[in-house]
């Protein structure tokens, strides 16, 4: 009777660790997927794995050459003598008109005051339509073929053109240039009507 109550016993305990093997076997196995289900870099459970996309270069259009240069103005001017007139475009004359010595600048910072010319430029238009003067200029250079600038100056004479001319009207502008008493050669006023069409030179003797 001993020896059938000893086994009775060593079965039990024998059943109850194989139990407990089962046990401990199910629960490291969903342990295991949990933790293998789990996502990485600290993201709620369950939420999809992000992905970054790669930047791609930007395309950018190679502009068509000359697409955007700007208009050249004649290389050849046109020249004529101080006391001639000019008509360097269809519908345009442009003149010298009075040209003087005198003393002029303000002896402020960029002019001082000493021997200087006076140059009025006279355009008319013989045309149909307005003539645009809105950037036409006047230059001014001594000492014949070294064509040393002239200092542009400021005095109570000088005057601009009107940005247009209307038909059959003309418009005179003064200038005032710094330019010595005895340079050698000749002065040329050099008038840029428009930056499309040669600029119009007067030469001649200074006054």
């Amino acid at each position: 009777m001993a020896e059938s109550r000893s086994s009775k016993r060593g079965l039990d305990a024998t059943g109850w660790i194989g139990t407990i093997a089962v046990v401990v076997l199910l629960v490291g196995g969903v342990v295991w997927g949990l933790v293998a289900n789990m996502p990485t870099g600290g993201a709620e459970p369950g939420a999809q794995p992000t992905t970054t996309a790669t930047p791609q270069p930007t395309e950018f259009s190679t502009p068509t050459p000359g697409a955007t240069d700007p208009v050249d103005k004649p290389d050849e001017p046109i020249e004529v003598p101080l006391d001639e007139a000019s008509d360097p475009i269809s519908g345009a004359v442009v003149e010298v008109v009075d040209l003087k010595a005198l003393t002029a600048g303000r002896d402020i910072p960029g002019e001082t005051k000493g021997p200087a010319v006076e140059v009025t430029v006279r355009i008319t238009n013989d045309g149909d339509a307005p003539l645009s003067t809105a950037g036409a200029n006047v230059n001014l250079t001594y000492g014949g073929e070294e064509r040393i600038p002239g200092v542009a100056l400021t005095g109570d004479n000088t005057t601009v053109w009107p940005d247009s001319i209307a038909p059959g009207k003309t418009a005179d502008a003064v200038f005032l240039f710094g330019v010595p008493l005895a340079p050698e050669g000749d002065i040329r006023v050099i008038v840029d009507l428009l930056a499309t069409e040669p600029d119009v030179v007067f030469v001649g003797p200074r006054p």
